[in-house]
C-alpha cells in the first residue's frame, strides 16, 4: 500500500474534507474514485483545500472548529515516502487554506493562512493553526466513537477520479471499514487517488456528521494513470483523540464561554459549555453535581465574573439555587424560599447579570415579579411587577437580559400578544410596551427571548406557526425591522422552547424543535452563523436557557 502523495497543483486538486448538517446519504454502490454525486453549493462547506508551497503539494484538510484544521502530517513531511513525520511550529512551506470551496466560483469560501502546525507522535495526522477564525462555515466534529468493522463511512474530496487528472467540483464516495487498528482503519470501495492525503472518512451518527478518520495510504487502484487493480485505502482514526484535540487547540481559546442549562421530559437538569473555539463539552447532570431536588420544571442561569447561577424550579413549587464556580465544581442545591418570600403557582423564571448583581423575573397565572441578588449574596424579596407598572392577563413566557446599565424584560401572554419594559439604572421601571404592535411583528407570538449587546437590546420571537423572527431594539429606542430566522438560519417546524444571550459582544440564540436543540450566533457585522446541534444533547429537551461566562 502507498502513501498518497500530495502532487503539484499544476496537475492535481487536493481531495476536499466537508460536512453537512443533515443526513448522510450513500450511494447504493461505490462510485467510481470519488466522483459519485456533485456537491451542491451550500454543501460540505467544511473543505479545506491545503496549498503547500504554492505550487509544490497540494492536500485536503477538515475543519474542526473556527481556527484549526485537521489533515495529514505527511502533507508537511520533508519525504512523504520516507515518513509521515512533520516538524512543529510554522509550515516549511507556506501554505494556505481555503475553506467552503465546493465547486468553482463558490461565494462561501474562505482563504486563511496556515501559521503553525501540531503533529501527532504516533500516526499521520497534524492539527494546522489557521491565521484567524473562519466565519459563516460550521465546522466538522470529530467523533468520540470507534468504527467498526462492516461500518459503512463516506469520503469527499477533488482528487484523480478515473477519468480526470484535475476535477474541479467536490464529489463524493462510499467506504466499507474492513479492518480496525489501534491507530488506523482500512477501508474499501471507492478508490482513493494521489492527491487524496488527509481526506476525511466520515460517519453519520444520531442524524449528525463526524470525523472519524483521516485518508493517509491507498494502493490507488481504479485511479488515472495507475496499472493498480486493488481499492483498499488505510486511513488515520481520530475517535480516541478528543483529549489530544482540545489540549492542542487550547492557544486560541478566550476566556468567554457559553453556558447552557436544559431540561427534559423526565423533568432531570443538564449543563454543556462550548467554548471560544466552538468546541461543546459533554452534557452532565446538574443534579449528580449540585445535589438532588426531584423534578426540574424549568430552570435559568446567569454568570457573573465566570461563577454560573442556575436558579432550577422544582416540581413542589420550590425555587433552587446552585452555583457552578469557574473550575468545575459545584455549590450545591439550596431553597431560596425564605430569602425570596412564598410565590405560590410559579410557571416560568428568568435569570441575568447587571454588573455584580444578579435579576429573577418569573410568571404566575396572572402575575409578573422581580427580585435582585446583590454583591454580597444577599436577595431581595419579590417584588410584584405588575401592581407597578400595569396588569398583564395570563402571562405565559418572560425572559430577562441586561442592556448597557438597564434590564429589560419581555413577556408573552396567553393570546399571543407580547409585551416589553425596562427597569434602569436608578431602579425605575417604564410602562409596558406592546411588541405585537411593533411594525412588522409577528401577529402571535409563542416564546420570547431577550439579549444585550452593548446598548442594544436583541430580541428572538417564536410563532405558533413555527416562525422564527429576530428584531433588535437600538439605543435610540427605534425597532429594527424583523429578520426571518426559520427558513435562512434555524429550520422551519414548530418551536417549543427559544433562549438568547450576549457573548463577547456577539448574540447567540438556541432553540429547541423537533426534540432537537440548534444554536446559532450573530456577528457584530450583522451575519449568522450556521446552526449547530451540541453534541450528545439528552433525549426530549423541554427548556433550555443560556448565559455567557468569562472565566
Amino acid at each position: 500500500m502507498h502513501r498518497i502523495k500530495s502532487t503539484p497543483l499544476t496537475k492535481l486538486a487536493a481531495v476536499a474534507a466537508v460536512l453537512v448538517s443533515g443526513p448522510l446519504l450513500l450511494p447504493t454502490a461505490p462510485a467510481s474514485a470519488l466522483a459519485g454525486t456533485p456537491v451542491a453549493d451550500t454543501g460540505y462547506t467544511f473543505t479545506a483545500k491545503l496549498a503547500i508551497g504554492d505550487t509544490f503539494r497540494s492536500c485536503t484538510g477538515t475543519l474542526i472548529n473556527a481556527q484549526w484544521v485537521l489533515t495529514a502530517s505527511s502533507c508537511f513531511a520533508e519525504n512523504p515516502d520516507l515518513g509521515y513525520q512533520a516538524a512543529p511550529g510554522a509550515p516549511k512551506w507556506k501554505t494556505t487554506a481555503t475553506i467552503g470551496l465546493t465547486r468553482p466560483g463558490s461565494t462561501v469560501s474562505q482563504v486563511r493562512d496556515v501559521v503553525e502546525l501540531v503533529p501527532r507522535a504516533d500516526r499521520d495526522l497534524v492539527l494546522a493553526k489557521l491565521a484567524s477564525p473562519v466565519t459563516g462555515i460550521a465546522p466538522l466534529r470529530v467523533g468520540a466513537t470507534a468504527p467498526t468493522q462492516g461500518e459503512q463511512m463516506q469520503g469527499a474530496g477533488y482528487g484523480r477520479t478515473k477519468d480526470t487528472w484535475v476535477p474541479d467540483t467536490l464529489h463524493t464516495g462510499a467506504f466499507t471499514v474492513n479492518q480496525v487498528d489501534d491507530t488506523q482503519l482500512l477501508i474499501d470501495g471507492t478508490p482513493v487517488c494521489k492527491g487524496d492525503t488527509g481526506a476525511p472518512v466520515l460517519r453519520e451518527k444520531n442524524g449528525l456528521l463526524e470525523l472519524a478518520a483521516v485518508a493517509s495510504t491507498s494502493w490507488q487502484g481504479g485511479c488515472l494513470g495507475s496499472a493498480a487493480t486493488r481499492t483498499g485505502a488505510g486511513a488515520t482514526r481520530v475517535d480516541d483523540l478528543a483529549g489530544w484535540v482540545k489540549q492542542s487547540t487550547s492557544s486560541t481559546l478566550t476566556p468567554w464561554r457559553l453556558q447552557m442549562v436544559a431540561t427534559t421530559a423526565g423533568k432531570n437538569l443538564f449543563h454543556t459549555i462550548r467554548d471560544s473555539n466552538w468546541d461543546w463539552s459533554a452534557f452532565g447532570d446538574v443534579e449528580q453535581e449540585a445535589g438532588d431536588i426531584g423534578e426540574v420544571a424549568v430552570a435559568s442561569d446567569a454568570a457573573i465574573s465566570g461563577t454560573n447561577t442556575i436558579v432550577a424550579l422544582g416540581k413542589d413549587g420550590t425555587l433552587y439555587q446552585a452555583v457552578r464556580n469557574p473550575d468545575g465544581t459545584w455549590v450545591a442545591f439550596r431553597p431560596l424560599t425564605t430569602e425570596l418570600g412564598a410565590l405560590a403557582g410559579i410557571k416560568k423564571i428568568a435569570a441575568t447579570s447587571v454588573g455584580s448583581e444578579l435579576q429573577l423575573v418569573a410568571i404566575t397565572d396572572s402575575r409578573v415579579y422581580h427580585a435582585t441578588r446583590d454583591a454580597s449574596g444577599q436577595w431581595s424579596k419579590w417584588g410584584d411587577l405588575t401592581a407597578g407598572i400595569g396588569a398583564l392577563p395570563s402571562p405565559t413566557q418572560v425572559t430577562i437580559a441586561r442592556v448597557g446599565d438597564s434590564t429589560h424584560v419581555g413577556v408573552v401572554l396567553a393570546d399571543g400578544r407580547a409585551f416589553h419594559t425596562i427597569r434602569h439604572s436608578d431602579r425605575t421601571w417604564d410602562k409596558w410596551g406592546e411588541i405585537t404592535k411593533v411594525p412588522g411583528a409577528p401577529a402571535k407570538v409563542s416564546d420570547i427571548a431577550f439579549a444585550g449587546t452593548g446598548n442594544d437590546l436583541q430580541a428572538v420571537l417564536t410563532e405558533p406557526t413555527g416562525g422564527i423572527k429576530h428584531v433588535a431594539r437600538l439605543s435610540t429606542g427605534a425597532w429594527t425591522a424583523f429578520g426571518d430566522l426559520a427558513a435562512s438560519v434555524l429550520g422551519t417546524g414548530p418551536v417549543t422552547a427559544v433562549a438568547a444571550t450576549s457573548v463577547d459582544g456577539e448574540f447567540h440564540t438556541a432553540i429547541i424543535r423537533d426534540g432537537v436543540i440548534k444554536h446559532t450566533m450573530r456577528h457584530t457585522n450583522g451575519t449568522w452563523e450556521p446552526a449547530d446541534t451540541p453534541p450528545g444533547a439528552p433525549a426530549d429537551p423541554t427548556t433550555l436557557a443560556i448565559t455567557g461566562s468569562w472565566n
